[in-house]
């Protein structure tokens, strides 16, 4: 393109294009000719980019009247014809030819490769000037050599920078290299040399055109031949010369063998570019007036071919914005490379495929005028056909009228003949497989869908497996509009454009429509007919379940879209929700199941299984196909034009929301696989420790067993009596194949549901199916499936959470059964992440759900103990302790050594421990010791009680009495081995008596040892490490270790506000910690900082009189007095103001010795 600008005499600016035009164009003048100049895309080569180039420089400058093919092109050189590098090669007419042929197209027979076809001539005014040329070069006015020279001036095109011209033996390949270094010169040909005046030599004749680079000089020799010697080889002629009048230039840069050389390519395209510039300045700008244009002699030479014909039932919608990257994906494919005769444009309902689809339709229309276009829709087979009815007429097929019944058959046979000429056809809402492909009883549409060589056929489809079916992996995937767009198209929709200033409320709105087009669409139609704000649009959007039904439900007119049709938001998917339960049963059970759960971040693990894997596997391939769950990080589904558009700001938080759970999952589940490696060597011991024990009476044995499942705390104060008592063995068995599996299984796979569809699908539920039945078959798998609240499955109940959050929200005014069990475990994940008020609530909720069981019911004396254990956390303890005395009172009537008895005897003294009766929770406690003293001295109930009874001790400053229980403890596990998790839990309880004793040298070697084997044991992120190593710091402090108290606190922050968050109780503790290290360090504004965020946190958190808010106020209280103070008293010298200030800080550093 560079030589052809540089001939220009003049250069024009540039102008505004269509946007259907994707060509660049250079504009200028030569000898008084006006002048279009464009290139082929980088990349893009062949017969049929060259076609479209040239199609849409046409539509766009319709007065054009010639053009002049100009570029490079490979030499054939014979006896006949000089050809060598550099010189120029001219299309014309001789014999039979037309000066170009396209030696590529034809057929195979039996007998060989046939060629098929003809092309055009060059205009006749461009033969005649080509004529003028001769006559000049004959008479030595050429003047060639001077337009050659206006490219010296330009290093890249001088011929000294070419090199050599080499031409080799035809039977010699290259033998490797980007040049001829290592190729022998025994094998040149000779050639006798050019006067020093003949560099550049003219040619005319035959010019071959192809589809494909000719790398052979045999296959060169051969098809000069075949076609009476030829001169020259390219790629792009054929495809102009019968759709656009021209005369056809190249300069030759090669032999057409394979020793290319790109190193001519310049200096050969600047030779083409001259003799271009002189066959123009033969042409009288008068005499060219008088021709006609080229889109007129195209009409009249293709005047055989029938005259295109349309059918498309909808005008062009004038609304339709955005889409660029699509249309212009499907104008690639099947209109400029023709790559594919076929694609798919798949997505959700409401995309707006059928106006995607619409759009390409009127721009194949503007710029390919020769292509029919027809529509049909397959909603219907009678749909179908009587499009194919009005097909038929349009093109005027016979017998229309009298045989109805073959008009499918017939539209069919003609488009598929060479005399329909080229067509494009659409086929719309391809989504039924029934409709599409038949059954046994019918054929389907698509046995009567024409194919052929000229035609092109673009479906649209909701789903993805009927997608592939149609073209395999030619599919487009259409997501929701971009922002922009988005904006754009509610623009344009709207009657009262102003109120789209308020730039806060259309995103919002946007946010909530997902950007979806028909959203916006029946947004704007409401909004329309009403005289309504977008701010009253979403308050009904947000307001009651009714008012949003009804506003999603509301259906409106839409000249784009078919009579009859679902308009609706909340409709248009039914037909969807229709077919998916009448061909996958399965598939549409997990819609129900979906729809009451959160519609982002769903784990895979919590889906509802079928009958079997394979069942599985295919209703979540179902539900993709339909566009309704998406897969995360699984890449585009058909080929490289899936593209799923984003939708706004917020929607693409949430992503990033659900991405983030999604790691966090992984995090947790590879920090779960370590820890449970690494406590198989210790656990397997404790096993060991167990099955010993076969001197005891069978009544104890049994006992023991029980004992070992309890867990003080209530972590695990057993669900399992909730679902079947008798299958408690079996479920134990289960849990262990569980683990094992977990050890194998893959990673956890991730699935979204589309916003709006999940609400759609809610309202279809409730007018297709049992809203209650669905809910309570959700409420019982969650609760059925819903792990254990230890931190082994962290990974797990939190990424299970927000759905069971979702799903009980869902059922506030009923009880199905297992609500009870879900609400149960939901709190027991609340409370182990620090949410102690959400978890209070559940649990008051379990309780009420469970008030109508008789007082000593199993499971509502479970709930009524998980409410006290939350109480404790939350600091009600007085409620705690209400509850848990009545507990206790209730089951007085057990045995005095019953479990659940002495469980419930446990917490309640832990709650009078927590709540400062340490008389009370001492002799409780005490009491709980001595019933479970016939217990087996290393039972872990036995000492989960001594260890508490301890902890109460060191309480009521007892510490020689909690120094003593707890080293007999220790010395009891030592048994069990040093990696055992309950030694190490009472090492770290012995390091924290010693701590409160005042032994700081023997509590921080402890601390330092069992902080050791735990991150061996649990891993470095372990919130009981954690807390190992904030007791650890603590020490430090007190042992006056400042720097090594604050490095520890930060190190403990940074992995606490990672793993349990920033506002867990752990996580404020260890921040509290640091403030006070701060403050003894003389840090007083960091100090200040930090207390204020926790104070700010627990007032969040926690009740207004909870002790723990109450401390850190006072804290942050007292540190602000001591800053005030030390800015304040600047009347006394430094030395006397250091020590008074050393003095008030060691004051209050000895009252933070309990923090």
């Amino acid at each position: 393109m560079a030589a052809a600008q540089e001939m220009l005499d003049e250069e024009h600016p540039d102008l505004d294009l269509a946007d259907n035009d994707e060509n660049l164009y250079a504009l200028g003048s030569i000898s008084g000719h006006n002048v279009v100049i464009v290139c082929l895309p980088a990349g893009r080569i062949g017969n049929n980019p060259a076609a479209s180039v040239a199609t849409q420089m046409r539509a766009t400058f319709k007065r054009i009247q010639f053009g002049l093919m100009v570029g490079i092109g490979g030499g054939v050189p014979s006896a006949e014809a000089d050809v060598r590098l550099g010189d120029v090669v001219v299309s014309q007419p001789s014999g039979q030819s037309a000066g170009v042929v396209q030696y590529d197209m034809g057929k195979t027979t039996p007998s060989g490769f046939e060629r098929t076809g003809s092309l055009n001539s060059p205009p006749q005014i461009l033969l005649a000037a080509v004529a003028r040329v001769k006559a000049n070069q004959l008479r030595g006015r050429s003047k060639l050599t001077e337009h050659i020279s206006k490219l010296e001036g330009i290093a890249q095109f001088q011929r000294s920078r070419a090199g050599p011209d080499v031409l080799f033996e035809a039977t010699y390949d290259h033998v490797g290299g980007h040049t001829c270094d290592g190729c022998s010169p025994d094998r040149y040909q000779v050639r006798p040399a050019r006067d020093i005046g003949e560099e550049v030599a003219i040619h005319y004749g035959t010019i071959a055109s192809g589809n494909q680079v000719l790398r052979s000089a045999a296959e060169r020799d051969k098809v000069s031949t075949e076609f009476g010697k030829v001169l020259c080889f390219e790629m792009e002629a054929a495809g102009l010369m019968n759709s656009f009048p021209c005369l056809v230039v190249r300069g030759i840069c090669d032999y057409a063998d394979s020793h290319k050389n790109k190193r001519w390519q310049p200096f050969a395209a600047g030779t083409a570019a001259a003799y271009a510039k002189e066959v123009l300045s033969m042409i009288p700008p008068a005499e060219l007036a008088k021709s006609r244009t080229a889109e007129e002699v195209v009409k009249e030479t293709n005047g055989n071919l029938p005259k295109p014909t349309y059918y498309l039932p909808f005008l062009i919608n004038r609304r339709f914005v955005g889409r660029k990257t699509e249309l212009q994906l499907l104008q690639q494919r099947l209109m400029v490379n023709q790559d594919c005769q076929e694609l798919s444009i798949v997505g959700l309902g409401g995309t707006g495929k059928t106006q995607v689809a619409l759009q390409f339709a009127y721009s194949v229309k503007e710029s390919w005028p020769e292509y029919s276009i027809f529509w049909v829709p397959t909603l219907s087979v009678e749909g179908f056909e009587q499009a194919c009815v009005s097909i038929a007429r349009a093109l005027g097929l016979p017998q229309v009228a009298n045989d109805k019944e073959d008009v499918k058959e017939l539209v069919k046979r003609y488009l598929s003949s060479s005399r329909a000429g080229q067509w494009l056809m659409v086929v719309d809402n391809a989504d039924d497989p029934n409709i599409l492909f038949g059954t046994a009883e019918s054929p389907g549409i698509v046995d009567y869908l024409p194919k052929s060589d000229t035609g092109v056929v673009v479906y649209t489809t909701r789903t993805m497996d009927v997608a592939v079916s149609l073209t395999q992996s030619d599919v487009l995937g259409l997501g929701a509009m971009n922002r922009q767009d988005a904006i754009d198209f509610f623009s344009k929709s709207l009657i009262k454009k102003e109120i789209l200033n308020d730039h806060h409320m259309t995103n919002k709105l946007l946010d909530e429509l997902t950007c979806l087009p028909l959203a916006i669409a029946q947004a704007a139609a409401y909004l329309n007919m009403n005289k309504t704000t977008i701010a009253k649009y979403l308050q009904l959007l947000h307001s009651t379940e009714r008012d949003l039904i009804g506003l999603l439900s509301k259906e409106f007119r839409d000249n784009t879209r078919y009579k009859g049709s679902a308009n609706a938001v909340a409709t248009t998917w039914v037909v969807s929700f229709t077919q998916l339960r009448e061909r996958d049963p399965a598939a549409a059970d997990l819609l129900e199941f979906i729809s009451c759960i959160e519609w982002k971040a769903i784990p895979r693990s919590l889906l509802p299984e079928p009958e079997s894997a394979e069942q599985m596997e295919t209703a979540i391939g179902t539900l993709c196909g339909y566009s309704f769950l998406v897969r995360r990080d699984t890449g585009n589904q058909g080929s490289e034009l899936d593209i799923k558009a984003k939708g706004g700001e917020e929607e693409e938080e949430e992503e990033e929301e659900g991405e983030k759970k999604e790691r966090e999952f992984k995090e947790d589940r590879e920090e779960d696989k370590r820890e449970k490696k690494d406590k198989g060597e210790g656990e397997d011991k404790k096993e060991q420790q167990e099955d010993d024990d076969d001197d005891e009476e069978e009544e104890e044995e049994e006992e023991r067993e029980d004992d070992k499942g309890e867990d003080k705390y209530g972590d695990k104060q057993d669900d399992d009596d909730d679902d079947d008592d008798d299958d408690d063995d079996d479920e134990d068995e289960d849990e262990e194949e569980e683990e094992e599996e977990e050890e194998e299984e893959e990673e956890e796979e991730w699935y979204d549901i589309h916003r709006l569809v999940h609400l759609a699908t809610q309202i279809w539920v409730k007018t297709h199916s049992s809203t209650k039945n669905v809910v309570e078959d959700a409420i019982e798998h969650v609760a059925h499936t819903f792990p254990y609240i230890e931190h082994e499955s962290r990974a797990i109940w939190r990424a299970y959470l927000p759905h069971a959050l979702r799903l009980l929200d869902m059922v506030q005014n009923s009880s199905p059964k297992g609500q009870s069990v879900l609400c149960r475990r939901v709190a027991c994940c609340l409370l182990e992440d620090g949410r102690f008020r959400e978890a209070v609530v559940w649990l008051e909720r379990s309780n009420d759900l469970n008030s109508h069981l008789s007082e000593d019911s199993k499971d509502r004396l479970l709930s009524q103990h998980e409410l006290a254990r939350a109480y404790i956390e939350d600091g009600k303890l007085q409620k705690a302790i209400d509850l848990l005395e009545h507990v206790v009172k209730v089951k007085e009537t057990l045995a005095t050594d019953d479990p659940s008895r002495r469980v419930s005897q446990y917490m309640l003294g832990k709650a009078y421990q927590e709540d400062g009766q340490l008389e009370k929770a001492i002799e409780l406690l005490e009491h709980v010791v001595k019933v479970e003293e016939r217990l087996a001295p290393d039972n872990p109930a036995r000492l989960m009680s001594q260890k508490a009874l301890a902890i109460s001790y060191s309480r009521n400053r007892q510490r020689e009495k909690a120094v003593a229980l707890l080293e007999y403890i220790v010395k009891t596990e030592e048994a069990l081995g040093p990696y055992d998790l309950l030694l190490l839990t009472s090492q770290h309880e012995l390091a924290t008596a010693y701590k409160e004793d005042g032994q700081l040298e023997k509590a921080i070697p402890l601390l330092k040892y069992v902080i050791r084997l735990q991150n061996e044991v649990l891993g470095p992120e372990h919130p009981d490490q954690l807390v190992s190593q904030y007791e650890l710091a603590v020490a430090y402090r007190r042992d006056g270790q400042i720097q090594e108290a604050m490095s520890l606190l930060k190190h403990i922050l940074q992995i606490q506000e990672k793993v349990l968050g920033p506002e867990h109780p752990d996580t404020t503790m260890s921040q509290h910690s640091l403030a006070l290290t701060y403050d003894v360090n003389g840090q007083l504004e960091e100090a200040i900082a930090m207390l204020e965020h926790v104070v700010d946190v627990r007032t969040r958190n926690l009740r207004a009189d909870h002790t723990l808010l109450l401390d850190a106020k006072e804290d942050l209280a007292e540190i602000r007095d001591i800053q005030v103070f030390s800015s304040s008293d600047t009347s006394s010298d430094d030395e006397t103001s250091s020590d008074s200030g050393e003095s008030v800080l060691s004051a209050f550093f000895r009252s933070y010795n309990n923090v």
